[in-house]
């Protein structure tokens, strides 16, 4: 049996986030057709990257999940630069710099840039060692999320055109760093999740090859949570760049205007303080199935996120036949809203408050659009055409290629 590689950032039960599950879920995927190695950290949390877990091969679920120790962690080093990095874009908002780099008002030598990169963290010598030294072991490796010194680095360690690279990219301020572009450069193709997500990256990286893969959703239909008052549902990261605070900002000022009875459920992992209030109700980490019951009985998920570059969520709650209330600053959340019918977007208080209130309303035409967000689902994203997407990608033209006329790979 062939062997295929995936290499992310850190990988366990207890992680929540979207390149984490998509390199998961893309390890899944492909573990009936090749022998998969799932190549990572020991690190758990993303504040310090300290190895947690052990070293070493753990088999999980058919798939080797194999972890190598941490050598370059996050520390405050690593926050100086990049408050240097957010002043140098100064003002910043996305999409500002799209048309030309040019346009940038960072001025970084590649060396700074990569020092960024790498005191990000984690970087891994183990990991890259092993990569520079076993690549021809793998029929493809896949390189999962942009960010992180496991793709930046790894990505370098193999001949150009050889690897996959899933960059679960969006419209943020590192992904400018010209750094970034070039390592996209080297990749055989690039793994798109969304055409919206594609286009972002054409306009930051220039014109790649590549295909649109996507993500399977769980689209079984669940008996949704009872709640007598309704409730407005968010799960994931409580985080600033999630647009966590503007969402609180938001409900209490449209409670106080419209003496609402409505609740906020949040599900997931608090990395900023939620406010108290008797009307919000933080669930925490739970499981699979209570996270679709929540979704299946919630009036309105809301996606106050800006940065998406798939949002598995969103599609989640669409496939529960729930209609979404979405921030219309990322441009996939757009695309989603709008190809499927299934909800209304948002970019300010007024748009917030009124959309929210017509989805509320009896003639807010709820059930017509839990309808069509869940045809949009089952239509695009069936584990069958991504589990065949994906070993397209896999069984493109392999290069293979002698390292002989290769820069010396950086470590």
């Amino acid at each position: 049996m062939k062997k295929v590689a995936i290499v992310v950032q850190r990988c366990h039960e207890s992680v929540v986030g979207g390149s984490e599950s998509l390199a998961w879920h893309y390890a899944t995927l492909l573990r009936d057709v090749y022998d998969v190695d799932l190549l990572t950290t020991t690190a758990l949390e993303t504040g310090s990257w300290a190895n947690v877990l052990p070293a070493g091969l753990e088999k999980r679920d058919r798939v080797n999940v194999r972890r190598f120790r941490v050598t370059v962690g996050r520390t405050p080093y690593w926050g100086e630069l990049h408050d240097r990095l957010a002043r140098g874009f100064d003002p910043f908002t996305p999409g500002r710099h799209r048309n030309t780099e040019k346009e940038l008002l960072l001025k970084w030598t590649l060396p700074m840039q990569e020092e960024f990169i790498r005191n990000q963290g984690p970087y891994s010598a183990p990991l890259m060692n092993f990569i520079q030294e076993r690549w021809r072991d793998y029929a493809s490796i896949i390189f999962v999320t942009y960010l992180y010194p496991t793709s930046y680095f790894g990505l370098q360690q193999l001949p150009l055109r050889n690897a996959l690279f899933a960059p679960t990219l969006h419209d943020e301020q590192p992904a400018y760093l010209s750094a970034y572009k070039h390592a996209a450069h080297r990749a055989r193709e690039l793994l798109w999740l969304t055409a919206a997500e594609r286009r972002v990256g054409t306009r930051m990286w220039g014109d790649l090859p590549g295909r649109v893969v996507g993500m399977a959703i769980d689209t079984e239909l669940r008996d949704p949570e009872s709640s007598p008052i309704p409730y407005l549902l968010y799960c994931g990261r409580v985080d600033p760049n999630k647009g966590c605070p503007q969402l609180f900002e938001f409900y209490f000022k449209y409670k106080r205007a419209t003496r609402s009875k409505l609740r906020l459920v949040i599900t997931g992992i608090e990395d900023i303080a939620i406010p108290k209030h008797p009307d919000i109700e933080f669930r925490g980490l739970v499981s699979a199935e209570e996270k679709f019951r929540l979704m299946a009985g919630a009036s309105i998920y809301m996606v106050p996120s800006g940065n998406e570059s798939f949002s598995i969520v969103t599609l989640e709650a669409m496939a529960q036949r729930t209609p979404v209330l979405a921030s219309s600053r990322s441009e996939v959340l757009v695309d989603h809203i709008k190809d499927s019918g299934a909800g209304r977007l948002y970019c300010d208080y007024e748009s917030f408050a009124s959309n929210l209130t017509s989805l509320l309303s009896r003639n807010g035409k709820r059930n017509e659009m839990g309808d069509s967000g869940r045809e949009y689902v089952l239509d695009r994203y069936q584990a069958d055409s991504i589990r065949q997407a994906l070993i397209d990608a896999v069984e493109s033209k392999q290069v293979h290629s002698s390292r002989r006329n290769e820069p010396r790979a950086i470590r």
